[in-house]
């Protein structure tokens, strides 16, 4: 199955949140994703979307749901900036 992202700059993006943007859940996902980039001091861009074909792709039923470097680590649960932090550490 051809992963639904490939047409996009897929280099720079390491970071994917699938997540909706009337979900607060999502919503504060992402912020710790956020504060946890800049904690580490990264450059990195995160792509956000609810796209049911990326959904499809990763095998997500349950948002919000984090993406590094193309392996689900983590969905159903809104994870900390530390817990975050740490996979980041051990992803990137």
């Amino acid at each position: 199955m051809p992963d639904p992202l490939e047409d996009e700059e897929r280099e720079i993006e390491k970071i994917l949140l699938l997540g909706r943007n009337d979900d607060d859940a999502s919503l504060n996902m992402l912020s710790n994703i956020r504060n946890a980039i800049l904690d580490l001091d990264l450059d990195l861009s995160i792509k956000f979307t609810d796209s049911k074909g990326s959904m499809s792709y990763y095998g997500v039923m349950t948002l919000p749901a984090l993406i590094v470097n193309d392996e689900l680590v983590s969905y159903g649960e809104v994870l900390s900036k530390e817990t975050i932090i740490n996979i980041l550490k051990e992803k990137l």
